[in-house]
């Protein structure tokens, strides 16, 4: 769910996202994704990033993994650490984040990520930005809410067939006697 504190955008604003790496037991601080390849709002977009400090590319076939981990808006949502290069020469070509929105605010963010095997360190890796309507993504919990509405539905409709009916009739009384409050006529002093 979105936090109360929730930002709200409109479309093409841009989406805070910041990036910290890990590499040889070593982490570096959190950094902000420059505006060109952060998301936008509602907008759909592949945009690239070198995915490798310079140094590594001069070390490339390390035995150490590189990682990287990216929060979006002010950590609401962030990704556990995302390996980057594997050191036995698998390297992280394309991440895929699928951000779910409810109206104005960001409810979700998921990715999927594809490697591939290369002698040398790519020099670009592709981040892919899919902006998906919340309620388009949770189809689990829309056909829940259908089933429940049926549900209600259902029951709605066996209450008034059996209100109507001569069972009714012989646990409740006739109809005329439904609902009728008795009271005792007052007697009181004359």
């Amino acid at each position: 769910g979105t936090p109360s504190g929730a930002m709200h955008f409109r479309r093409g604003d841009v989406v805070p996202v910041m990036k910290r790496s890990q590499y040889i037991g070593e982490r570096s601080p959190w950094i902000e994704l420059p505006h060109d390849i952060s998301p936008h709002f509602e907008r759909s977009a592949i945009v690239t990033m070198r995915p490798l400090p310079p140094d590594f590319v001069a070390e490339a076939g390390a035995p150490e993994e590189f990682k990287m981990s990216f929060s979006f808006i002010n950590d609401q949502f962030i990704t556990p650490w995302i390996t980057i290069a594997d050191g036995q020469g698998g390297y992280l070509t394309h991440v895929l984040f699928t951000i779910e929105r409810a109206g104005d605010q960001v409810t979700d963010v998921s990715w999927q990520t594809w490697y591939d095997k290369a002698e040398e360190p790519p020099e670009h890796m592709s981040l892919e930005y899919r902006f998906a309507d919340a309620a388009q993504q949770d189809p689990r919990s829309a056909l829940t809410a259908l089933f429940a509405g049926s549900l209600l539905c259902a029951a709605v409709g066996m209450l008034a067939a059996f209100g109507e009916s001569e069972l009714a009739d012989a646990v409740w009384g006739p109809p005329a006697d439904r609902g009728a409050s008795r009271r005792r006529e007052y007697k009181g002093e004359a």
